[in-house]
């Protein structure tokens, strides 16, 4: 019996949560424009109506934009403004995002107008809507964007194709002119008017599209890191202090105390995992500062999390309406993207630190002089060491990725460079925050999935079984990679690990 669709996402501007996003962009559970926001969208189009009739000065509807703010337009070219904008700003570069991503920003951004201050009309919305549900992707160019006035660029060539230009897909067809693919998609291109055109670009929504997956994907990969570690605090004999409880509760930030109870759970019943005893009163800071370090990237997911909800929730837009009381201003800077630049910022630098933590421990397993027992490199004990390296060079890939992931510590959410003829003398560099969190993550897995091997192979020399929790987890990597007796290709059998790592069900990881 097949299960029942999920239920489509309401979007009413205020109550988008990023697991909805994902589900959105990853698994296309459908998006609706809740009753109480299309009266919203529709009240503030109409008080633009009025304002314009009124001959409100508006920015980018009577005058141009950017540094060109002081140049009028008449109203008779409004139309043609917004086309103007959009062609204008689709100027990215480089390779298109991710599909998932560009759902997830297309998604955000509806949200977003849903909030009913932008002043676009319904059937825009509605027209951004029909693209995410006909399954069309736009092509989107990742580089581009310095965060504000918003992600101009990705979101204008988002914005092209619902005029029927720019290049997009279906599914993971080849990429089609914008008109051809609507045509495919049994959709019709959309006349842009009032301030549509800029209302579907002036916003953060590259930034919290790339950063809200990256922040949802760390959520597993914190768990997944909690268990590989307790693999190696079993192969290495650890000593179980470091995590009990009263050691978390006496610094107690809620990522330490969240890691140390993960560490229990999965260390439970281990016959190698032990109390302190004579000659092991303590262990390396790699093994014994698990909670420390892993909680605090549990408290840096939160936070950024916390942060990205609040952005996806906003009115990221200039001009910003308010129908009651006929409120518009020209001059709000909701459109910067600061506040998602730093705390993505700050989860790239903890994930960072994860991985450093992950190559200390694979480095611990194949050094014999402090694995308490191990062969060097992890060699079999069938196979002759010399003849033989074992996972010596897998443990130089993780140094490698870390290596890496350092050279690109730099905080992208200080390096504001004018824009705009010095009419944006301020800008985030956030979509760079968000990249920079998706690459940590990245390859951050992969130093986990390194690590996961060698305890693996540690497994396999020792010759006993896991504690019980582990034991799911030790049996999916070795139904997919055995252990190395004589030596053979070592990288696919990472890219193995990583993908067992990632398809490990969430529920088994707590």
């Amino acid at each position: 019996m097949s299960a029942e669709p999920a239920p489509p996402v309401r979007l009413d501007g205020r109550s988008l949560r990023l697991a909805e996003v994902e589900a959105v962009a990853r698994s296309g559970r459908p998006l609706a424009l809740a009753p109480e926001a299309r009266e919203r969208v529709a009240a503030c189009s109409a008080l633009l109506d009025r304002m314009i009739a009124d001959g409100t000065p508006i920015y980018g509807i009577t005058t141009g934009f950017g540094a060109l703010d002081g140049r009028k337009v008449a109203p008779a070219e409004s139309d043609r403004l917004q086309l103007n904008l959009v062609r204008s700003h689709a100027a990215g570069v480089g390779e298109p995002m991710a599909a998932d991503e560009v759902r997830a920003m297309m998604a955000i951004r509806a949200n977003c107008l849903a909030g009913g201050q932008t002043g676009v009309r319904p059937s825009t919305v509605d027209a951004l809507l029909a693209l995410l549900d006909a399954g069309v992707i736009p092509r989107v160019p990742r580089r581009g964007s310095v965060g504000a006035c918003g992600d101009l660029a990705p979101l204008a060539h988002m914005a092209l194709v619902l005029v029927g230009e720019g290049r997009a897909r279906l599914a993971d067809g080849p990429w089609l002119e914008g008109a051809e693919a609507l045509a495919r998609a049994g959709l019709a291109p959309i006349r842009l008017g009032g301030r549509d055109g800029i209302a579907l670009i002036n916003g953060t929504e590259q930034t919290t599209a790339i950063g809200g997956l990256a922040v949802q994907d760390a959520r597993k990969l914190v768990r997944l890191a909690e268990a590989v570690a307790a693999m190696t605090l079993e192969v290495l004999g650890a000593v179980e202090d470091a995590f009990d409880a009263r050691v978390a509760a006496a610094k107690p930030h809620p990522g330490q105390i969240a890691t140390s109870a993960a560490l229990r759970r999965w260390c439970a019943g281990s016959k190698a995992v032990r109390a302190p005893r004579p000659g092991r009163l303590r262990d390396a800071l790699a093994l014994r500062c698990i909670p420390q370090v892993l909680g605090a990237v549990r408290d840096s997911i939160d936070r950024a999390a916390a942060v990205l909800e609040t952005e996806i929730n906003a009115t990221n837009d200039n001009p910003i309406f308010e129908v009651a009381g006929g409120f518009v201003t020209s001059n709000s800077g909701n459109f910067h993207g600061q506040a998602a630049a730093e705390v993505l910022d700050s989860l790239a630098t903890s994930l960072t630190s994860l991985a450093v933590m992950s190559e200390r421990r694979t480095a611990r397993l194949v050094d014999e002089k402090l694995s308490f027992g191990l062969p060097p490199f992890l060699i079999h004990p069938a196979a002759a060491p010399g003849l033989n390296s074992g996972l010596m060079i897998a443990q130089y890939t993780a140094a490698s990725l870390v290596a890496e992931l350092r050279m690109r510590s730099v905080p992208a959410s200080i390096q504001s460079i004018p824009t705009c003829a010095n009419t944006e003398d301020h800008v985030p560099m956030a979509p760079l925050a968000a990249e920079r969190a998706r690459f940590a993550l990245a390859t951050a897995r992969t130093v986990v999935a390194i690590e996961a091997l060698a305890a693996s192979q540690a497994f396999a020399i020792r010759g006993f079984e896991p504690a019980p929790a582990l034991a799911p987890v030790l049996g999916a990597i070795r139904a997919r990679v055995p252990p190395v007796v004589e030596d053979r290709e070592v990288g696919p059998d990472i890219e193995a690990v990583e993908a067992v790592l990632r398809e490990l069900p969430e529920d088994l990881l707590g």
